[in-house]
């Protein structure tokens, strides 16, 4: 992988020159079609060291594409793109071409976090942790949603409910809120193209179409491994884990629904989770839980 390395750290020497070469370099590497990217892929699983280097490389305009987007943000665009492709190598160790889809679908999200990533951790822009920023971005979007529908103010009580999240939390949130800058002002207030701080929070409301495959994709898969169970082992199993648009119920209401006890809920639940572990068809799942 060193001469990977090397064209990625290649742009941060004689910025605009450096830039110009590497541009101009990645851009004669040819694409790959369809059935290509799915033969490397697969060879680079295997440990076929060249194969994923070709892999890698064919991928490096997507990542310039990408990191395009996020100029302007108090970054040079050489590292934005440097950080893309320390998230196309990650992608590339992640990505298993067993799931069936188009790989960049998978290494775009990768791609993002990367770039996201280094743009609030190296502009300073958040005195939160990532997680919390986020935490504190749904809070300001409950809140502003509750106040355009009832038009008054809401209060601490009805956004915990509406995401529900812990009250405590989100209190602590909001005053913390008070204190750092607000989510809704440009980056930069010279530049009239600066975006604002709540568009480097990730909604997790939307999906880009690349996230929609894969989250289809889990979907799918969830689908294919519940059916192995009985309806009202799925069906407990789906409500306790908020599955398929359930809301996550606790055994108790659970047990109420099918006028059991909780601990026999409890024992269905154990039941149906020994059968899920055990069956072939949930190894697929394994593809979507991270590191």
């Amino acid at each position: 992988m060193a001469d990977v390395k090397k064209m990625i750290s290649s742009n941060k020497t004689n910025y605009n020159n450096s830039l110009s070469f590497y541009l101009s370099e990645i851009s004669k590497i040819p694409l790959l079609t369809r059935d290509e990217e799915e033969t490397l892929a697969l060879k680079a699983k295997n440990g076929d060291e060249v194969a994923k280097q070709k892999l890698i490389k064919a991928n490096l305009r997507f990542v310039v594409a990408v990191a395009k987007k996020y100029r302007n943000q108090g970054i040079p665009l050489a590292d934005l793109i440097n950080e893309g492709n320390i998230g196309l190598l990650t992608a590339i160790d992640k990505f298993d071409v067993d799931k069936g889809y188009h790989f960049i679908s998978y290494a775009v999200w990768w791609i993002r976090q990367g770039i996201l990533k280094a743009i609030c951790e190296k502009s300073r822009m958040i005195r939160l942790p990532l997680n919390r920023a986020n935490e504190l971005i749904q809070i300001e979007r409950s809140r502003k949603r509750k106040e355009n529908e009832f038009n008054e103010e809401v209060r601490p009580e009805e956004i915990a409910k509406d995401l529900n999240m812990d009250l405590k939390l989100v209190k602590h949130l909001i005053d913390i809120s008070k204190q750092t800058i607000s989510l809704e002002t440009p980056i930069y207030e010279s530049n009239k193209d600066s975006s604002n701080l709540s568009e480097f929070i990730k909604d997790e409301k939307y999906y880009s179409p690349e996230k929609l495959i894969e989250k289809d994709s889990l979907r799918e898969i969830i689908n294919s491994v519940l059916e192995s169970l009985s309806g009202k082992e799925k069906d407990i199993i789906e409500n306790r884990f908020g599955l398929n648009g359930t809301k996550a119920m606790s055994l108790k209401e659970i047990g109420k629904k099918y006028n059991l006890t909780k601990e026999r809920i409890r024992q269905i639940e154990k039941k149906a989770l020994v059968r899920l572990r055990h069956n072939s068809r949930s190894s697929k799942l394994e593809t979507f839980i991270l590191d």
